[in-house]
């Protein structure tokens, strides 16, 4: 794969993971609602493999956003540069039995300003 093909494919897999993880459900959930194959679907979200677009359409439908919203790839990691949507990447990356916590460090740190 050619690095520009790779870079495309990686900021792909970027923006299915953060939809996934902003929705709390695990890859093998998601592949079986896309009709994926759990495995293939985890080398897609790491960027391994690169995804016909009827696949990322069935992806995109079972993350319920459309199909331009999840090719967004605005910036060299497929992320948006708002520090609000920034934010929110992170939160989705927190276990949802941590969130509690992380939410009172944040409390906690805007409390010293």
């Amino acid at each position: 794969m050619d690095e520009q093909k790779r870079e495309i494919t990686q900021a792909v897999g970027n923006r299915i993971r953060y939809f996934r993880r902003m929705q709390s459900i695990s890859q093998e959930d998601l592949a079986l609602r896309a009709g994926l194959n759990p495995a293939y679907f985890g080398q897609v979200e790491r960027g391994l493999k690169c995804p016909t677009i009827d696949t990322l359409y069935r992806i995109a439908k079972a993350l319920d956003v459309s199909l331009p919203e999840l090719l967004r790839l605005d910036t060299p990691d497929g992320y948006a540069t708002d520090r609000g949507q920034r934010v929110n990447e992170l939160l989705a990356r927190v276990p949802p039995d941590k969130l509690d916590q992380v939410l009172k460090t944040i409390e906690d740190i805007v409390d010293l300003f």
